[in-house]
């Protein structure tokens, strides 16, 4: 994303440099010179930015995957019950894996085929009710087909990478994506009572310093405004324990 953005406006404003100094090189208009340019500038930085966007969509989960901490394979009745989860929610297929750190942490990511990553942490956390609840959160991402779709607000990005706009449109596209997700697990495994309880421990486990930094990669993140990625862990709660009602 970095290097996409740095060669948007870079090649923008040269194309604009030049344009200046032809005109007044060679007394053309400036403002049909510099609108003719700086159109151009802007379907060539479209061509080469969607196909940069959809390259790190395929290297961004190797690249998050490879920071994780010795991944390992999950203890059998963990994977049994989630095995239970995808053929429930209808996912053709899907992997977990659990890593060494010691954060409270869950995510998902596709490479060849989906895969779940939690941390160990969560075993000795949460219950198993509760994290059953978790991964019913990670593959309801998976189902909901979030990773397709964040690949398509990523290339959008990538062409107006300083657009507020575009900016304030993501982050409310991965809230929206999260309450829709808990509602989605909540409703395959009918206890979203264990999922509020599960936000709520990895919350208070939660090194709040890191909260903001792992938002991207994490089940939790802070939110408070329209730039948060995560909605307010308050919000999340009282919207499971009014689906619990409506469960009952």
């Amino acid at each position: 994303m970095l290097l996409s953005s740095i060669f948007l406006w870079l090649f923008i404003a040269a194309s604009l440099l030049l344009c200046y100094a032809f005109a007044k090189e060679y007394q053309f208009d400036v403002a049909d010179g510099v609108g003719e340019v700086f159109g151009r500038a802007i379907l060539f930085a479209i061509a080469a930015g969607l196909p940069l966007s959809l390259a790190l969509r395929n290297l961004s989960p190797r690249i998050v995957l490879r920071k994780i901490e010795q991944l390992n394979s999950a203890p059998k009745e963990l994977v049994d019950t989630f095995d239970t989860l995808v053929r429930r929610m209808g996912i053709s297929s899907a992997e977990i894996r659990f890593s060494k750190g010691k954060m409270p942490n869950s995510f998902a990511v596709h490479l060849n085929k989906p895969i779940v990553v939690m941390s160990q942490r969560l075993l000795t956390l949460l219950s198993a009710e509760e994290i059953e609840a978790v991964m019913a959160h990670e593959l309801a991402h998976i189902r909901n087909s979030d990773t397709s779709l964040k690949a398509l607000v990523t290339a959008y990005k990538s062409v107006l990478p300083f657009d507020p706009f575009v900016q304030i449109v993501e982050a409310a596209f991965h809230r929206e994506r999260e309450i829709l997700a808990d509602e989605t697990a909540a409703k395959v495994t009918r206890k979203p009572i264990a999922l509020a309880t599960a936000l709520i421990k990895i919350y208070e486990a939660f090194p709040k310093k890191y909260v903001v930094s792992e938002t991207g990669l994490s089940i939790l993140g802070i939110g408070s405004t329209v730039g948060s990625r995560h909605p307010p862990i308050r919000e999340r709660i009282n919207r499971l324990i009014r689906l619990a009602e409506l469960l009952e």
